[in-house]
């Protein structure tokens, strides 16, 4: 079968322009959709990934959070240049229902 494309778009955190990958997560215990920050391949140190990772939290749970989106770490991510959360189907779902249903605002 031929591999599809991810979805893939270029924004800003910060002063730090980074890559974002979007792919599902097919596992039955976390499936959803996974955001992954693509940090480009110049190495970052611990310190300033996890400040970058901070600034990516807050930014997220904010839009997301208004919205009434879950969206979660994901400190499991196998790459090093990548800062990955995700985005369980369960609260995909709840939101796309309340939009169907007219009780998004």
């Amino acid at each position: 079968m031929a591999e599809t494309l991810k979805p893939r778009r270029t924004v800003t955190v910060g002063d730090e322009k980074l890559g974002l990958q979007f792919d599902v997560n097919s596992n039955r215990t976390k499936m959803g959709v996974k955001l992954q920050f693509v940090l480009g391949d110049e190495e970052k140190s611990p310190e300033l990934k996890k400040e970058l990772t901070q600034k990516i939290s807050t930014v997220l749970q904010k839009k997301f959070g208004d919205a009434g989106i879950v969206c979660t770490l994901d400190d499991r991510t196998p790459y090093e240049n990548v800062i990955g959360f995700t985005i369980p189907l369960e609260s995909i779902a709840t939101h796309l229902t309340k939009i169907i249903k007219g009780e998004h605002k």
